[in-house]
């Protein structure tokens, strides 16, 4: 998922995680599972600093680093 666009409707940014794992084929793990499996793959990527114990943190930090841009 990292390098492509995907653009999709949401009422906060948050809503972004379970559009993530359901694109990634990630059915498998938990969603804090993924979260944290995702974090961990985009500050290896990245350096940046990520934060998984809630959506809204997650939504938070993908933003601050670039990879979630929300448009009004």
């Amino acid at each position: 998922m990292i390098g492509r666009y995907y653009d999709f409707d949401a009422q906060t940014a948050a809503e972004v995680v379970p559009v993530m794992q359901e694109r990634m084929k990630n059915f498998g793990s938990s969603e804090r599972e993924f979260m944290r499996d995702s974090a961990i793959g985009f500050c290896e990527w990245n350096c940046g600093n990520y934060y998984y114990h809630s959506r809204d943190a997650f939504a938070k930090s993908m933003m601050k680093n670039g990879l979630l841009e929300v448009i009004d």
